[in-house]
């Protein structure tokens, strides 16, 4: 009677643990598909999603956002220079790119070390760029727009060093007109320089005296989107900066009505 005893505890026991392990085994995996759930969650694309709520903000970053990408990509590509680069640094920026005019490297006296191509049709004198009477050693990168009768020329600079010590800049440049070839409607967005006066569009009807007159300055220095009528038409524009030139993107807007005039903070990227 005694070992029948024994043998009904011993089950029973053995019954109660093998319970508690398959219900600490559920709880734990409960516990470890939630955590992974968190830790690593599946993405979901929404294809459907109409982008911004602002029809109008929606449509100039449809416009500008390929175009902003070529910029973008490219300063990124210049600002991991901190040497001379070599003969297979210059054969990947063409091959990357393709759409830029030119680039040459000098050294601190602005003697072209190196230049491809060789000849070029705008004028451009490295000299000033040496004599920037700031210290190139604290400038990661500076940028302006040259405008000559065979029009304008947007160059990036970028000093590079020798045993921490300044030798000589590298200079990428590029008609800032060839990037409207990005845009997937070129006559819709324009891309000016404020301060510099150059009006850049795919629409060859745009009358650019009103957006000239415009005093960009003092908008500019509360602003860095918002909208502006010109004439009968309003526009959405957005600042950015390329280096320290600043450009405006912008476009004619799409909706109609007193909304407009209450323009919500649709880009959110500064």
């Amino acid at each position: 009677m005694r070992f029948n005893n024994s043998v009904r505890f011993v089950a029973l026991f053995v019954l109660l643990v093998m319970a508690m392990f398959a219900t600490g085994c559920e709880y734990g995996s409960k516990v470890w598909h939630d955590a992974q759930d968190s830790v690593n969650p599946n993405p979901v694309i929404d294809l459907k999603s109409p982008g911004l709520q602002n029809a109008n903000d929606n449509e100039l970053a449809l416009l500008f956002t390929p175009v902003d990408e070529q910029i973008l990509t490219l300063t990124s590509f210049l600002s991991n220079i901190d040497s001379h680069p070599d003969e297979d640094w210059f054969k990947l920026l063409f091959l990357r790119f393709p759409w830029i005019t030119g680039v040459l490297t000098m050294d601190q006296e602005a003697n072209v070390l190196v230049k491809l191509p060789q000849e070029s049709i705008k004028p451009f004198k490295p000299g000033p760029l040496v004599e920037y009477e700031g210290d190139w050693s604290e400038i990661k990168m500076k940028s302006f727009i040259n405008y000559s009768e065979f029009g304008p020329e947007m160059y990036l600079c970028k000093p590079f060093f020798k045993d921490a010590e300044f030798k000589g800049l590298v200079v990428v440049h590029f008609d800032p007109r060839v990037l409207l070839n990005f845009c997937p409607n070129p006559h819709k967005l324009i891309i000016m320089q404020p301060d510099g006066g150059g009006i850049w569009t795919g629409d060859q009807n745009l009358k650019k005296e009103p957006f000239l007159k415009i005093d960009w300055d003092a908008i500019l220095d509360k602003e860095v989107h918002g909208v502006t009528k010109i004439g009968k038409d309003k526009y959405v524009w957005l600042s950015r900066y390329v280096s320290d030139t600043q450009i405006v993107y912008a476009t004619k807007i799409v909706t109609k009505g007193d909304d407009d005039e209450n323009e919500d903070d649709g880009f959110l990227i500064f």
